[in-house]
């Protein structure tokens, strides 16, 4: 054991620092790109994935399909030996950008699809009544909501497309495992080779890895309900969770609303749902179509409004507000 992990075998492998840190380098340029080519797929795939198109629908699982089934190893040797046939020869570089990009984007797509999915549905339809464009609500309501869901399996991925990149080996793609096994291969020392290799690969993934985990904690929280100078979690009945969400429904939301409360996600400011009507914000109650006599005080509801055809109210004045909720047992208050 001691033979493997010589002295002198260290010092070897150190004296050529320059090529582990080109190497290195290699590796962190592929995995930059590819990154950014998957991060574009995925939001693009996803997003045609709940179209209303089904062409748009049917090419996003061929395409989903055909990159999760076929391994990525195959992927690169057709880049690499087939397309010169084809008369198109592409770097070693760019076969690891395009292949590991498009591989990932795949996967990338199914979570913003996941993603995408958890938002509640009358989230789309209180935009569409409000005039929303489907760009628009797509970018400026379903997504920054969504990101929440999207944001640390994303960050898995992200880690797994650099460990990915060591397949590039196999066509000399001058990355990490490539110079390892060169290194190993010339010198015959293969205990420090893939030490120093598996040490570099970890400096990079382990810090994903750890941010997956804290925007796993961060964004996956539960809903809390601003109560003007405090907070305060709202215990919800778990009957009144939009399933696959934080989001408060029925009752639980009614008495925030009631109370004069505005929900929002922990340790932020971004108002739920992001659906302006005259510069603010509408209220669970309003897109939910909450009726009055689930309010546990009147005196705050806002007078009964004309429903359209989806069941959303439509809001003709802002609900007052109060100090506080109405605590107490017995009936509540009539309407005055």
């Amino acid at each position: 054991m001691t033979e493997i992990f010589a002295p002198y075998k260290w010092e070897a492998l150190f004296a050529r620092w320059p090529d582990i840190l080109a190497a290195f380098g290699m590796t962190a340029a592929i995995s930059a790109l590819a990154l950014v080519i998957a991060l574009v797929l995925g939001f693009v795939f996803g997003v045609f994935a709940v179209s209303r198109f089904r062409i748009l629908r049917a090419l996003t699982r061929v395409y989903v399909e055909t990159v999760q089934n076929i391994p990525l190893l195959l992927q690169v040797f057709v880049l690499y030996a087939v397309f010169p046939l084809l008369g198109l020869t592409i770097a070693s570089f760019w076969i690891g950008v395009i292949a590991i990009g498009a591989y990932h984007g795949g996967y990338m797509s199914e979570v913003v699809r996941s993603g995408i999915g958890s938002v509640h549905r009358g989230q789309f339809e209180a935009a569409k009544s409000q005039g929303f464009s489907p760009v628009q609500t797509m970018t400026l309501i379903i997504l920054p909501q969504a990101m929440r869901i999207i944001l640390p399996p994303l960050a898995v991925q992200a880690a797994n497309l650099v460990k990915n990149t060591s397949v590039l080996a196999l066509i000399a793609g001058g990355e990490l495992m490539y110079f390892a096994n060169s290194f190993a291969g010339d010198t015959s020392y293969y205990g420090p080779a893939y030490v120093a290799a598996a040490v570099l690969y970890f400096a990079i993934c382990f810090p994903l890895s750890r941010a997956a985990v804290y925007l796993e904690r961060r964004m996956g929280t539960h809903r809390h309900v601003a109560t003007g100078d405090a907070t305060e979690e709202l215990a919800a009945d778990a009957l009144e969770v939009t399933p696959g969400t934080h989001d408060i429904t029925g009752h639980a939301a009614a008495q925030a609303m009631a109370a004069g409360v505005t929900t929002m996600v922990e340790g932020t400011s971004t108002l739920v749902p992001p659906v302006a009507d005259k510069g603010r914000y509408l209220t669970y109650a309003e897109l939910y179509g909450i009726d009055a006599p689930a309010w546990p005080d009147r005196r705050t509801v806002a007078p009964r409004t004309p429903r359209d055809r989806h069941g959303l109210a439509r809001v003709r004045g802002a609900i007052g507000r109060t100090g506080g909720r109405r605590r107490g047992k017995g009936r509540r208050g009539g309407r005055k």
